[in-house]
């Protein structure tokens, strides 16, 4: 078997990355399979090994003990395609992409977007709703800013950015940090994947989106103290000039109310 994992933070982009990476040999994508959820049933109908691995990854303390590794290896075997060529997805912060060092043959990429794009997809996308609660406090500035110093270390990096300015780059920057063998052709297919589909959450694809128009960028939804949060922390406004993201805070704000019509 031939595995890359993605790491990334949710509302990243992670998904369109990880099945258009897999898309030109028919690879197969394991998605998120330490959990939270059970995805046994559609549309993952993963083998029910997958069940067993988020049991034992949430009785370890989300670290990848030997029971783990095992239920790993035996979960990825069943779902290896006769590529060999699998993507793990791992949108969330465990298990710690440094203790992927225990399976000697996997290799690790990062992905990174614009903080309060993707802060902003979370409450376009209604994630906040009812009770649910996807990111931490401080809209989640503490999150990020430990997975973007990880990533500033890892040489394995990408920016969602650039699926959508350089797309063959992107995907060739990807591969290989995986050690992947690739073509032009194969670069092209991946490419062409990620023009064609909407990924709008893990596996669901939304089949009228275009994958152009970003919602989460298209629509604006941060309350104004999230903008400042970001914007005021010093390695995050910094983080974001050095990725030539705008630090302007209007970029970012609710468009102003119309003001009422009088009648008549």
């Amino acid at each position: 078997m031939r595995v890359g994992w993605l790491f990334s933070l949710i509302r990243s982009g992670s998904s369109v990355t990880a099945y258009a990476a897999a898309a030109p040999w028919g690879g197969v994508v394991a998605d998120e399979p330490f959990g939270p959820w059970d995805r046994t049933g559609p549309p993952y109908n993963y083998p029910a090994e997958q069940a067993r691995l988020m049991g034992l990854f949430d009785a370890s303390g989300f670290t990848l003990d030997g029971a783990v590794r095992s239920s790993l290896d035996r979960l990825l075997g069943e779902l290896a395609p006769p590529s060999g060529r699998i993507v793990v997805k791992i949108p969330h912060e465990h298990p710690d992409p440094g203790s992927v060092s225990a399976f000697p043959e996997h290799r690790t990429a990062f992905l990174l977007r614009n903080p309060l794009h993707r802060l902003n997809s979370v409450y376009v996308r209604g994630m906040l709703n009812g009770g649910r609660k996807p990111i931490h406090d401080n809209y989640d500035l503490g999150q990020f800013t430990a997975f973007a110093r990880r990533w500033q270390r890892e040489p394995n990096r990408v920016l969602f950015d650039d699926l959508q300015r350089e797309p063959r780059k992107f995907f060739g920057a990807i591969y290989r940090a995986w050690e992947w063998e690739h073509t032009d052709a194969d670069l092209d297919r991946a490419a062409g994947y990620a023009r064609l589909h909407y990924h709008a959450a893990s596996k669901k694809i939304a089949p009228r989106s275009n994958p152009r128009n970003v919602v989460s960028v298209a629509q604006r939804a941060l309350p104004d103290e999230a903008i400042d949060a970001y914007l005021g922390d010093r390695f995050a406004r910094d983080l974001m000039e050095s990725a030539g993201w705008s630090t302007n805070p209007d970029d970012y704000r609710k468009p102003a109310a119309a003001p009422a019509q009088a009648g008549g």
